[in-house]
């Protein structure tokens, strides 16, 4: 579990980076964001898990995968988010 109860969101920051994003890719981003606060570690680079973090059926991932792949770095079979990780030291 995170060190913290909670996790800080930077609304200009977030919007300055997402405005390009329709509601079904804010809701899987933020989603995808939490998990990852709440677990404390990087994302398994795994479409199944990934999809049911977002709550999406495997066409919906599919389609929003690649624009959420911005966001993340993927290496070494995980997905990490440089601010969240940031935050998380």
């Amino acid at each position: 579990m995170a060190a913290l109860p909670y996790m800080q969101l930077y609304v200009a920051d977030y919007l300055a980076d997402t405005m390009h994003l329709n509601a079904e890719e804010h809701g899987a981003y933020l989603l995808l964001l939490m998990n990852y606060w709440q677990t404390g570690k990087p994302l398994k680079d795994d479409d199944m898990r990934l999809q049911c973090v977002c709550k999406a059926n495997a066409d919906q991932w599919q389609r929003i995968r690649p624009t959420l792949e911005e966001f993340f770095t993927i290496e070494d079979g995980v997905w990490k988010h440089n601010r969240i990780e940031k935050d998380l030291e």
